[in-house]
């Protein structure tokens, strides 16, 4: 682990070109397994920071998921730069290292073990986010996960971890609705679950309808972890 501290450190002094960088400033906020990413917040003065790292990672994990998740992350949120609800400012520290703006607030999966209701603008203002994002064409595909959205310190929603997300542009029509239904159920989703009011009519037999759907969802659950545990089954039987 100080090992892994320094490198992240010696990343930062390079690519800031500082001497102040200061490793007591460095915090670990996750600790990735086998191919998910080392999660830090660096900071310090004006320098707020989350950096995710794939170094730790086996060879041949680094060299394929962790150098396809890091640019895809980076390039995702400067396609995304000066949208609200979203990090900004994302930049390759190094081959296997992203960073971006640190989001201050509690994901609303903490929120929801503390039994705590959020108003319903808080919904409508997600939900009206997320379409921003599809006008971008971008779909998030983890967002029925209540760790990836985010109360921010000004009470208005933010989204992270883009690193399941997919380009839309070039997908047909009918198949481009789905992928960004799945998005919109995950809104309505944490909204029936810790909403002060009730959803609308409309928004419940959509959700209760894309339920159905998720049943043969060939993205059901969390992505990326499918690729992972086929690369991880590779490895252990060579």
């Amino acid at each position: 682990m100080i090992r892994l501290n320094n490198y992240i450190i010696k990343l930062l002094k390079n690519k800031l070109n500082r001497t102040d960088i200061d490793e007591s400033k460095l915090t670990l906020l996750n600790k990735g397994k086998f191919a998910n990413a080392y999660v830090f917040r660096y900071c310090q003065e004006n320098t707020d920071l989350t950096i995710k790292d794939f170094s730790h990672c086996p060879w041949p994990v680094r060299i394929t998921v962790g150098i396809i998740m890091t640019k895809f992350e980076c390039n995702t949120l400067k396609i995304l730069e000066g949208m609200s609800g979203v990090a900004s400012e994302a930049f390759l520290l190094g081959r296997y290292t992203v960073a971006f703006s640190y989001i201050k607030g509690t994901p609303l999966a903490e929120i929801q073990k503390k039994d705590t209701k959020l108003p319903k603008e808080f919904f409508i203002e997600l939900e009206k986010r997320i379409r921003e994002i599809h006008k971008k064409n971008l779909v998030h595909l983890d967002l029925r996960n209540l760790g990836n959205i985010i109360k921010g310190e000004d009470e208005t929603p933010y989204i992270i971890d883009f690193q399941s997300s997919l380009g839309t542009k070039y997908l047909p029509k009918k198949f481009r609705k789905i992928l960004e239904d799945s998005d919109i159920s995950g809104v309505y989703k944490s909204w029936k679950l810790i909403c002060s009011e009730n959803l609308d009519p409309e928004k419940e037999k959509f959700l209760e309808n894309f339920n159905k759907i998720r049943k043969i969802w060939i993205f059901k659950g969390y992505p990326l972890q499918k690729a992972i545990r086929r690369i991880k089954r590779k490895i252990n039987k060579s």
